[in-house]
């Protein structure tokens, strides 16, 4: 048994008695110094997680968790029904949290800044194909806002993760800059020039349904009314003095909504 004294402590309001414990520290200041730290009440996750849908394809791009966000990013990945993380950096965080989540993580790492290898690209266009039921066709049934979601993330979500997304798009059948525009309207900043030029001049459609190939060279298909309608002009100016490749600019006729969902 401990043995404890009993010292008295005079205020301005009278005496009273403190205990201290056989440590010589009051128990009142003990007890303040066990009370556990808390983190941070909420993260602010409309800005840090990007929806990104088109069709029956669903992503989520966002930042890289650490081990002590996870278990909140985990939480938001569950609200939005996520079923995959494509991981595309170093890990930062221990993945069986989430796969006894039942969320699968898929390590697929490259060059930060860079476009992705045709072994990754392939692996990351043949999940989108298994999970979303079809890459280049909608299933007959699907109902929109429904189905699998997969979340892409590298260090910042603004170049590894979009790439791979904004590859997928242009499988599904959009034109490559519409595929560009539609990324960056949800997750600004994304894509650096060389990611854009990759997209934009040398990127091939190369996803198979069976036998039947998708297409060739990114030409244009038709597109929807309601991609017409959300999408924003898009100017291409390109010189041969200009080393960073292409430049956007965006009519101020139609703004640009950059709100990040």
């Amino acid at each position: 048994m401990s043995a404890t004294t009993t010292t008295t402590i005079t205020t301005v309001v009278g005496v009273q008695p403190a205990t201290r414990s056989d440590t010589g520290i009051p128990e009142s200041v003990q007890n303040i110094r066990s009370i556990p730290q808390k983190m941070p009440a909420c993260i602010p996750f409309a800005r840090i997680m990007s929806t990104v849908e088109f069709r029956n394809l669903r992503f989520v791009i966002l930042d890289c968790p650490t081990a002590n966000t996870l278990p909140m990013y985990l939480e938001e990945m569950k609200n939005r029904g996520v079923t995959d993380v494509v991981r595309l950096c170093e890990p930062t965080y221990d993945k069986t949290i989430l796969e006894n989540s039942d969320i699968k993580v898929h390590d697929w790492p490259f060059k930060d800044g860079g476009i992705p290898p045709a072994s990754i690209l392939n692996n990351f266009l043949a999940l989108c194909d298994d999970r979303f039921a079809g890459l280049v066709t909608m299933p007959k049934d699907y109902k929109e806002g429904t189905g699998p979601v997969i979340a892409v993330h590298c260090v910042a979500g603004l170049g590894r993760a979009p790439v791979l997304v904004t590859a997928a798009l242009v499988e599904a059948g959009m034109a490559p800059l519409d595929a560009v525009e539609f990324v960056r309207r949800r997750r600004r900043g994304a894509l650096n020039s060389v990611q854009l030029n990759w997209i934009v001049d040398s990127y091939k459609r190369q996803w198979k349904k069976g036998n039947k190939s998708v297409g060739g060279f990114l030409s244009k298909r038709p597109s929807s009314p309601q991609l017409e309608k959300d999408n924003a002009s898009v100017h291409v100016s390109l010189s041969l003095k200009e080393s960073f490749g292409r430049v956007f600019r965006f009519r101020k006729s139609s703004p640009v909504d950059q709100t990040v969902v």
